[in-house]
């Protein structure tokens, strides 16, 4: 398992590598489907850090605010010792979800990650304006 720093890493390591933009806001919602697969693909978590219900989407606070200065710039890295954060098995888990989900346009990607009955809506339907953790159970039944 890794962290949800190093996670991110490769995250805006490959979305840099194949050219596909990426800023913060789009990371958060990637990570949050990285760790729905490998709840499906190995039934675990993909790292520990909780996932919170934010009014813009699920939210991992230490990622959050490493790249907020960004804004709503894209986020380039040319970190190539990221590759090496996941075994094969989870990188291809990993690219398969950056595939799929990175090059979503972002109106449909937000309501893919917003749509009633699925975690992050779940969780913040009862939260209010208050960040909410999502719970893990939630994700695990999200694949």
């Amino acid at each position: 398992m890794v962290t949800a720093a190093n996670a991110a890493r490769y995250v805006l390591y490959r979305c840099t590598e194949s050219g596909t933009p990426i800023n913060n806001w789009r990371l958060q919602n990637i990570l949050y489907y990285l760790q729905i697969a490998f709840y499906t693909a190995f039934h675990r978590p993909c790292f520990e850090e909780d996932i919170e219900a934010w009014a813009c989407g699920p939210v991992i606070p230490g990622v959050y605010f490493r790249y907020c200065a960004a804004g709503a710039a894209s986020i380039a890295v040319q970190d190539t010792e990221a590759a090496s954060v996941f075994t094969k098995d989870e990188q291809k888990i990993a690219d398969a979800v950056i595939r799929k989900k990175g090059n979503l346009r972002s109106f449909y990607l937000e309501q893919d990650v917003k749509k009633k009955g699925r975690a992050w809506a779940l969780t913040y339907e009862n939260a209010g304006e208050k960040r909410k953790i999502i719970p893990g159970e939630r994700l695990r039944t999200e694949g």
